[in-house]
């Protein structure tokens, strides 16, 4: 399998001490135009510091027929308190449907063929192999239930009228996606795109980078006093021979694509912004 892993924007979040440390966020089954599986994802929120992803896994309980073990083991990487993962079939479609808020997700991973939901199944989160949350019932077909997200999603919010291991939820709508060519289109928002709130105000207030895309150079607009910077590239890699010059960073070495910079500064504090490289 190729794996995308995109290292982004770390969110500002309020977590109970009692919540696991990886933990299921929103299911997703939109109906896209590409059809099939690429439509599939699952996203996921880290609660504490993760140093070996592999720990943990994923397993997908079709058709209310019990649970089939774990059935996806994630990478050995490490995760921060705060970030966001997307399990994605094909990141290139959901790239395209989710739009502009797809590149505010910290970890972007090209799932197996075990992410298989089809809107009606349960879903398993593992760690060591052993069953840490479920979202729907192993034992019960959804179709019909309260549920149910086929062609839909499923986010889990405090305000959620259903309640499984892990919190409460809300949906989108059954079918709520067919039709639509961006979530941002659709009658049913996802609503991580729609609240944007992955995006921390100290981060918008703090720092700016221009132009963003860029083919030579990037400008920073900071209220900080930098004390240095890095760089990386969408696979977590450290970018190293860069220079910043009165604020002004030299990318005409880099290869197209998109890349992170932080900025620390003199107290310690990191900024993070994302730009493009064309």
């Amino acid at each position: 399998m190729k794996k995308i892993i995109l290292v982004g924007l770390i969110t500002i979040l309020s977590l109970g001490s009692n919540a696991n440390d990886l933990e299921l966020k929103g299911i997703i089954d939109f109906d896209l135009i590409s059809a099939g599986y690429t439509g599939k994802a699952i996203h996921l929120i880290i609660n504490n510091n993760i140093t070996d992803l592999s720990d943990y896994g994923i397993g997908v309980a079709n058709n209310g027929n019990g649970g089939d073990g774990q059935e996806f083991t994630f990478p050995n990487i490490s995760l921060q308190a705060g970030d966001h993962l997307l399990l994605a079939r094909d990141t290139s479609a959901m790239s395209t449907y989710l739009n502009i808020c797809y590149s505010d997700y910290d970890y972007i991973m090209l799932a197996t063929n075990a992410i298989s939901q089809n809107g009606n199944d349960a879903i398993e989160l593992f760690k060591d192999s052993v069953v840490i949350e479920t979202f729907g019932d192993v034992n019960v077909d959804g179709a019909g239930t309260a549920w149910e997200y086929l062609d839909s999603w499923a986010y889990k919010d405090p305000s959620g009228s259903v309640t499984f291991s892990g919190g409460n939820w809300i949906f989108g709508g059954v079918e709520c996606t067919i039709g639509s060519l961006t979530t941002q289109t659709s009658s049913c928002p996802y609503p991580s795109c729609d609240a944007g709130v992955f995006i921390t105000e100290k981060s918008k207030q703090l720092l700016s980078i221009y132009p963003n895309p860029s083919a030579d150079f990037i400008f920073l607009d900071s209220e900080l006093q930098i004390d240095f910077i890095e760089i990386h590239n969408i696979m977590g890699e450290k970018i190293s021979n860069y220079n910043l010059k009165n604020e002004k960073i030299k990318i005409t070495h880099l290869p197209k694509g998109l890349y992170i910079l932080s900025l620390f500064d003199n107290v310690g504090d990191k900024i993070q912004k994302k730009f493009i490289k064309n």
